[in-house]
């Protein structure tokens, strides 16, 4: 029995030690594929370059040697690089469009630029040739109307309106030195405008028809009824001294009696729009709607007293010539 249990305990060793040699080998091994796994890791970049540069080696290899040979590899390389290279195709062919939609949009706009600015100088010049047209249509009319009055004229331009409400005036960009003085009667192609009631040097002042202070002497064109055109406080023109018993009716045309001495017989002056009797009265109240409009006009002629000297018919023929030049 105790030999027995020697020779089990001389045999225990050796059945401990062969577990022990069996788990080297597993160790080493494990050992081995985790560095590899670790310098796979570490070195993968440079792996992948290697691996890329071996295969590009070898499909330039295969292509020169054999290129008429269908190569596998080169076959499967191709379909697995296709999808990648159409993609790179399509995306350089959509970036190349976009450059040159890019330029043209570019240039589209510049050029738009470029004509709106030769629209807003040519906006301009046809507006000056328009402003120009109109001008010389009313400086015609002014030359016509001043070699129809006998009398001597001064053609001058309006500067300025009175702001005040009860004195109606404007002032003209000629004087005294262009021999204007007070008292000179003031028309335009449409009708009368007023009288100068203020001189200076160079601008005169007009006094409307539409002034509360103003009087004019005019007789009805149709019936020779006489009456005085005046402004009122509040700017609405009227017919003064026209008796009850006169023949006056809306629509009867007003114009310069000539009784005056300042303006010439027959210059229009207005239009009756409205004839009432005014109470008990000897006179009727009449409302005249005058033939310029003094916040339109722009140029006016200056008329004087005294007549206009007489020309040969070789000056009158170089004067016919010449149109009058506006300051």
């Amino acid at each position: 029995m105790p030999a027995a249990r020697t020779g089990r305990t001389a045999d225990s060793p050796r059945s401990t030690q062969h577990p022990s040699g069996n788990r080297q080998p597993d160790t080493r091994s494990s050992t081995a594929g985790f560095l590899a796994i670790t310098v796979l890791r570490r070195y993968r970049i440079p792996i992948h370059c290697l691996c890329a540069l071996a295969l590009a080696f070898y499909v330039v290899t295969v292509s020169s040697t054999a290129p008429d040979k269908e190569d596998p590899v080169t076959r499967v390389l191709s379909q697995s690089v296709r999808p990648l290279q159409m993609s790179l195709h399509a995306l350089g062919a959509a970036m190349r469009n976009l450059q040159l939609n890019y330029v043209a949009f570019k240039d589209l706009w510049n050029e738009n630029q470029a004509l709106k600015e030769q629209i807003a100088v040519l906006e301009a010049e046809r507006n000056r040739l328009f402003e120009a047209k109109l001008a010389n249509v009313r400086l015609t009319e002014l030359l016509e109307i001043k070699t129809r009055i006998l009398r001597e004229s001064v053609a001058a331009t309006v500067i300025s309106n009175s702001p005040s409400s009860w004195f109606r005036t404007v002032t003209v960009g000629k004087g005294g030195r262009a021999g204007i003085h007070q008292g000179m009667a003031v028309i335009t192609p449409r009708g009368v405008v007023g009288r100068v009631v203020s001189v200076e040097d160079d601008t005169a002042k007009v006094m409307l028809l539409t002034d509360h202070k103003s009087g004019l002497d005019i007789v009805t064109q149709r019936t020779r009824v006489r009456g005085i055109v005046s402004g009122s406080v509040d700017g609405e023109p009227i017919v003064k001294y026209m008796g009850r018993n006169e023949d006056v009716r809306p629509g009867d045309r007003l114009i310069t009696s000539g009784l005056d001495g300042t303006f010439p017989k027959g210059l229009l002056v207005g239009t009756i729009v409205n004839v009432e009797d005014d109470g008990p009265g000897l006179f009727q109240r009449v409302r005249v709607a005058l033939a310029v409009d003094p916040l339109v006009m722009e140029e006016v002629l200056f008329i004087s007293d005294k007549p206009r000297p007489a020309v040969s018919s070789a000056s009158r023929e170089d004067g016919e010539k010449t149109l009058p030049v506006m300051p």
